[in-house]
Formats: C-alpha cells, sequence, structure tokens
C-alpha cells in the first residue's frame, strides 16, 4: 500500500522535531487493519513516532512522541511531544502545538489506538473500525484538544475540521540520521548512455538460429487496468521516439482489451520490425477468473492473431483458425505477470512457464518516488513491494522487475525508458531459455526415438537370424 506522507510534510515534520531523522512506515490502518490489538503489535517500544490523520476534509493532521507506545494503561511522560497540522481544507498550513503537560503527552492503553494528551486531545479508536466506503469512522474524539497542548490560538474545527472520518492513519518511526541512498537492488546509472545501450540490445536482439524462430514472443497477462496494453504502448513510444497510444488503454471496470493480439515493434531508427513481439489478451476480471482452455491455447500456439474473445462461445479445438500443429515460433516463449503495484495482495496462481512479473504503477507507492523515479531503487516502499509479489508469486525477487507506464506524460523521459527497457531485456532472456529448452527437449525426444528405432532393428535381425539357423 502506498504512503501517503509526501516529502514536503516529512521535510516540515523534520524541522519541528529539530534534528536528522527519515521516516519508516510501521502502521496503516488500511493496510494492517484498524483495531488497538493491531496498533500495540505494530508500534509498541519503536521509539519515536510521528502517527499522521487524513481526514475524508483532505485535512492533514496528527501528533509527535520522542517516546515509545505501550500498552500498560498508563500516560507516557515526553517534553519534545507536539501535535500538528500540515494542512486544512486540502491547502498546505503547517502548525506546530507544543506540549504544555509533558507528564501526560500521550496514553499507552491496550485498548487505544494512538492516544495523545490528558483526557484526551486526541483520541483516534478504542474497537476494532471497519471500512465504511472509502473512509473509517473512529469512534474516538478530538473534542478535547487544547487540554495537554498549545494550540496558539487555534480550534478544535481550525485543526481537525472536528471530524475523525477518516481516510486513513498512518504511524511512521522515526529514525535518526539522514536516509541512506543505498540501493535496495544493483542498477545502471539513470543516464541517456545507459538508456542508448539498453536500446541498442534490443534493436540488434535476434531469437538463437538454431531455433528457427524469428521472433520471441511475450505473453502481457494480469488484472484489468494493471497496464499491460499500456506497457505495449511504452514499448512502442521508446522505438517510436514519441509517445504511442497503439494499443487500447484505460481504468474500466471491464477489460478494454477484447481481442488477442501479437503485436509487432517497428523501430523508427532503422525503419524495421524489432525480433520480439508483445501479445496482449483480455485482463483477469474479479479474483483473476479466466478461461483456462483458451490460455493454454494462447501459451501452446493455437490461437490465431487477431481473435476476438467471446464469453458465450469460447474458442475450442475446432474453431475457425485453430492452428492445429504450431510450430515453436508460433508458441508463447516468456509470460510476463502485470501486476498494480498498490493491488499487490491479489496474485495470480503461477504458470510453467518462464515468467517475470511486471510491478506498474511504482509512482503510487510513494510521492518521493512520484515526484522521482530515480528513487525507485532506494525506496524502501517499492523494495516492500517487489519483496511481497516474489513472496506471493513463489519467484526470487530478481524476476520482479519494478516499472512505470507513459500514461499522462506527454514526452520521453531517460528514467522511465531505462525501467521499461531493463524489464523487457529481462523478458527476452528468459525467452531464449525457454527455447533452448524446447530444443534440449526435442533432442532428447529424437535421441530416444532412434534408440527404440535401433532396438526394433536389432530385435528383428535377430529374429531373421533364428529363423535362418
Amino acid at each position: 500500500m502506498p504512503e501517503l506522507l509526501n516529502k514536503k510534510y516529512r521535510d516540515q515534520l523534520v524541522t519541528w522535531i529539530g534534528k536528522a531523522c527519515h521516516f519508516r512506515l510501521l502502521y496503516k490502518i488500511s493496510r494492517d487493519g484498524c483495531s488497538p490489538t493491531s496498533f500495540h503489535q505494530q508500534c509498541d517500544g519503536k521509539g519515536a513516532t510521528v502517527t499522521v490523520l487524513y481526514n475524508k476534509h483532505n485535512t492533514i493532521f496528527g501528533g509527535y512522541l520522542s517516546q515509545s507506545w505501550k500498552s500498560d494503561g498508563g500516560y507516557i511522560e515526553d517534553s519534545d511531544a507536539f501535535l500538528f497540522r500540515l494542512q486544512y481544507n486540502k491547502s498546505p498550513d503547517p502548525l506546530k502545538f507544543p506540549v504544555t503537560e509533558k507528564s501526560k503527552a500521550g496514553y499507552g492503553n491496550s485498548g487505544c489506538g494512538p492516544t495523545f494528551g490528558d483526557g484526551y486531545d486526541i483520541n483516534t479508536f478504542t474497537e476494532t473500525i471497519t471500512r465504511s466506503g472509502n473512509e473509517f469512522h473512529l469512534n474516538g474524539y478530538v473534542s478535547y484538544i487544547g487540554n495537554s497542548y498549545n494550540l496558539n490560538g487555534q480550534t478544535v474545527d481550525t485543526i481537525t475540521n472536528s471530524s475523525l472520518k477518516v481516510t486513513d492513519l498512518e504511524v511512521y518511526r522515526i529514525v535518526e540520521g539522514e536516509e541512506e541512498e543505498r540501493p535496495w537492488r544493483e542498477h545502471p546509472a539513470w543516464t541517456t548512455e545507459t538508456m542508448q545501450e539498453l536500446k541498442d540490445t534490443l534493436q540488434v536482439y535476434e531469437p538463437r538460429m538454431e531455433t528457427n524462430v524469428t521472433a520471441a514472443n511475450i505473453l502481457l497477462i494480469g488484472q484489468i487496468g494493471a497496464g499491460k496494453s499500456s506497457f505495449f504502448n511504452s514499448v512502442d513510444s521508446i522505438f517510436r521516439g514519441r509517445v504511442m497510444n497503439k494499443a487500447c488503454s484505460g481504468n474500466s471496470e471491464r477489460s478494454i482489451t477484447t481481442m488477442y493480439r501479437r503485436y509487432e515493434l517497428k523501430d523508427s531508427s532503422t525503419k524495421k520490425f524489432l525480433n520480439f513481439r508483445l501479445c496482449d489478451t483480455c485482463g483477469f476480471q474479479e479474483g483473476f477468473a479466466f478461461d483456462a482452455q483458451e490460455f493454454s491455447f494462447i501459451v501452446c500456439g493455437n490461437l490465431p492473431d487477431c481473435y476476438r474473445f467471446n464469453p458465450l462461445v469460447p474458442f475450442e479445438s475446432d474453431s475457425a483458425g485453430y492452428i492445429k500443429k504450431p510450430e515453436l515460433k508460433d508458441k508463447i516463449h516468456c509470460v510476463a505477470f502485470v501486476i498494480d503495484s498498490s493491488t499487490v495482495d491479489v496474485m495470480p496462481d503461477k504458470i510453467g512457464l518462464p515468467h517475470v512479473v511486471l510491478l506498474t504503477k511504482i509512482d503510487k507507492l510513494s510521492p518521493e518516488v512520484d515526484d522521482d523515479v530515480t528513487n525507485t531503487y532506494t525506496h524502501t516502499t517499492v523494495c516492500e513491494a517487489v519483496n511481497k509479489a516474489a513472496k506471493i508469486m513463489g519467484l526470487p525477487s530478481a524476476h520482479i522487475f519494478p516499472i512505470k507506464n507513459y500514461v499522462s506524460e506527454p514526452n520521453l523521459t531517460t528514467a522511465l525508458d531505462i525501467l521499461i527497457m531493463k524489464a523487457l531485456k529481462r523478458c527476452l532472456e528468459f525467452a531464449d531459455d525457454f527455447m533452448d529448452e524446447q530444443l534440449l527437449r526435442k533432442a532428447a525426444e529424437e535421441k530416444m526415438n532412434c534408440t527404440e528405432v535401433e532396438n526394433d532393428q536389432n530385435h528383428i535381425e535377430k529374429k531373421i537370424e533364428n529363423m535362418i539357423n
């Protein structure tokens, strides 16, 4: 799930805290559930924290404690504590409200969510709260705000809108020191030289000659709206030299793609088609339901290009266009699962083909990545999403590629090109591995058949010899 606290507001909080520090998300009610038990399991004993509430009025407020949360039913003494408002009715308007009664800066009770002050200034919730639409109607209160904190002339309404109907609540651990820029995955430099090197590699790619395959087939499958068609458009844009929208894409609840397509890609600089194709098919409906038989036909190379899906009349082995004896060139050589990174908890079952996961929409995971995608390999939220996808899919994390498609960008950018082409290069490596395996299997089968023929021949010769004798 994406972090909501953007860099501007983090920098403001760091200024108020008064020392170099950075933030690690501990608890988020939309991800971890809204209950006192869940809150204390995630946050007790973790040191300094910032609690941030986002209410339905687009107001952002909360509190800071330099001491750990606890569950013993006692107050938390903290002379450095403060409440704050970062945004009011969608407009940035940061204000800090210092503690006046330091012996009762916070309250740690196993039956309460984050609670500040005596009486209490902010009492978030005292029982399990379920989501109602897009909101959590917290059962706490803010009516006594100002009991233990100096509001500097502000009121409960100008700080909180007198509302605990929130879209989310987050608790961040405060980690001392500047955040290290150590990448969680090694990556090439974000330069035009890197971009051009990747592009050159893809331009000259050819399947190995002994496969008799002229173009590798990469199948894109995934959720509706995850970005399958947008990935094709993004790759097409890179080699056309401008942002393209050849394949229909969108955010509809129903699949925009209604036809199986094997898209060829043309390089504008050479005027030649590239030696790989991106194959697009319908997005998975709710729960990743799909026709297993049709999917098998796609993977095995039986389904013709431009076949239009009809849920009332599924494709069968006697349907028009059915390819009865597909060759290796007709088959899918790599399956790429396209997954919306903000919904990584929902994954399809594994398939017996080499495959990668394209983790799209990484800009929605964090404001820092949204501002600059070169933060992809240093941001912990992206790393967590990659590891979670790898665990659920049963794949090494090196097979999970975070990307951002061209959607609203008017022009190509070096960083997006690098992310997209790096993932595509890995898909082609998987395709080569699959084709090699198919050749080895074919050779083994031919050898076995030759052995059987030789044994039969020896048997016949022996029978003839016995008849003569």
